[in-house]
Order: structure tokens, then sequence, then C-alpha cells
């Protein structure tokens, strides 16, 4: 997948992506039953409704901040309410594409995300010298078995809606 064209001019962003077997992913679920879905999930998660693609959600992030750093915990990245701002939804769009292209999946599903814990400081160790509350965003589809995620973290500067500074 190339970069999309919004990082090509310098805007301080991290990326993952994950594509996991669904099946797979089911029956990890099944197995796990309630005990899985809360380790893996906020409340406020399961009252979006966004359980089933957390765990690949997740992996992204996980791999866009860098792993799983000392005191990481799956609640480190809590879907929202809400539409991410603006240039954010012009690069999961533009990276969506590319996944897709490459997938044959689409990408329909989304949410913002705050980036919390032992993650958020991952996050700003690589996102330097930067200031300000981390956040996500991300994209995801499920088709022929798969399913397909794409997660951008950032540093969200309130009062500059258009673009980090």
């Amino acid at each position: 997948m190339r970069l999309p064209a919004v990082l090509d001019v310098g805007l301080p962003v991290l990326v993952g992506v994950d594509i996991v077997d669904a099946d797979r992913l089911a029956r990890a679920a099944g197995r796990g039953g309630a005990v899985f879905t809360d380790h893996l999930t906020t409340p406020a998660e399961r009252e979006l409704g966004v359980e089933e693609v957390a765990f690949s959600v997740k992996e992204c992030f996980i791999k866009a901040v860098g792993g799983r750093p000392p005191g990481f915990t799956w609640h480190d990245f809590e879907a929202r309410a809400g539409r991410p701002a603006a240039w954010t939804r012009r690069l999961l769009d533009e990276a969506a594409a590319e996944l897709t292209a490459s997938t044959g999946l689409m990408l329909t599903g989304g949410s913002s995300y705050a980036v919390q814990g032992a993650c958020e400081q991952a996050a700003l160790v690589r996102l330097a010298p930067r200031e300000g509350r981390v956040a996500g965003a991300a994209r995801w589809g499920m088709g022929a078995g798969l399913l397909v995620s794409l997660a951008i973290v950032y540093v969200d500067n309130e009062g500059d809606p258009g673009c980090p500074r």
C-alpha cells in the first residue's frame, strides 16, 4: 500500500492496518463469551456496538503506536460517538481506497477513538515533540471471510479543527 498523499505533506500521524480471518475471530469470541468481550471492549464501546470489530481495530492501533508498551490494556483505545475531524476523514478515505483496491473489501464502518494510558504515552514518544491529547480514528470492513481494519493515531490540538499543529 502506498502512503496517502496527505501524509506526504508532513502531518504527524501513525498508521496501522490489520487483516484477520473473521471466522477465527468469531470462534475466539464464541469461546471467550462475555469475558472475552469485557476484556477487549469498554462499556461505552459495547453501547456503540463495535465489539465485533474491536480486536482487529485495536490491533491496528497497537501497530500504529509501535507495539504493546509496558502497562498496556485493551482499554487504552476506546471508540467514541461522533465523527472524526474532517482532515482525518480525508486521510482515512484515501487510505481505505488503497486497502479496498488491495483487498476488494469496502471499509464502510468507522469511529473516532480516545487513546489513553500506556498507549497514549507510546504515541507521544513517536509523535514527539508534539503536545496535546492523543486521539485516533479507524475504518473497517468485512467480507469474503476477512475483517480489514485501518487506524490512525495523531495529536489532537483543540482549537485547530482543520489539521493538527
